[in-house]
């Protein structure tokens, strides 16, 4: 930095006292393009793959959870797998509410609730053992260690696990639909 800042102030023919501003900015600038052509990403750039991965965990998420309630109204569709369906949402109770909210950012972050004419939020104590506001609080797109968060419609907070453990628990689930099944067929060997 101290460097790139004596070159910037010799290029601008300034001291450091006359135009701080325009000093600071420039050698911010030529500081990360040296980083960035060495590959460093920025911090606030890895954070927001984190963010990234949660969502699209949250959304596949949903996306299982739709096919098993279809599935399960299928006619002809083992008993079990309306079992199944339930277990899913017993495990992850808030997922409808968080995707949600995470699929409609603009009207919680504007305080509404959902529906065509969506109503103002009331929001709901929060305590998730990090932010405590008996007042409730609007929390949009949250990650408190594996669990991500939002305000849900309802005005209740409401948190997602995204994590191996969450991961376990879906495979589990998928692969009793699986085994729920008939399956026709030659044998086949696939690894464990």
């Amino acid at each position: 930095r101290k460097i790139i800042e004596a070159q910037v102030l010799q290029e601008l023919g300034v001291q450091y006292y006359e135009d701080y501003g325009k000093v600071l900015a420039e050698v911010d600038v030529r500081l990360q393009k040296e980083k960035w052509s060495k590959g460093i990403v920025p911090v606030k750039h890895r954070h927001r793959f984190v963010f990234l991965y949660a969502k699209s965990f949250l959304y596949a998420l949903d996306t299982i959870d739709k096919f098993l309630k279809v599935l399960s109204e299928e006619n002809g569709a083992p008993e079990i797998i309306k079992k199944l369906h339930a277990k899913f949402g017993d495990d992850f109770p808030d997922l409808r509410g968080v995707r949600n909210s995470a699929q409609h950012l603009e009207d919680r972050a504007r305080g509404l609730g959902a529906g065509k004419l969506p109503k103002p939020l009331q929001l709901q104590p929060v305590d998730n053992g990090f932010v405590v506001a008996p007042q409730g609080a609007l929390m949009l797109s949250n990650l408190l260690g594996t669990k991500l968060g939002y305000t849900m419609a309802n005005g209740y907070y409401g948190e997602v696990d995204i994590s191996e453990e969450s991961m376990s628990k879906i495979t589990s689930i998928l692969q009793e639909v699986f085994n729920s099944f008939t399956w026709k067929g030659a044998p086949q060997h696939l690894p464990q």
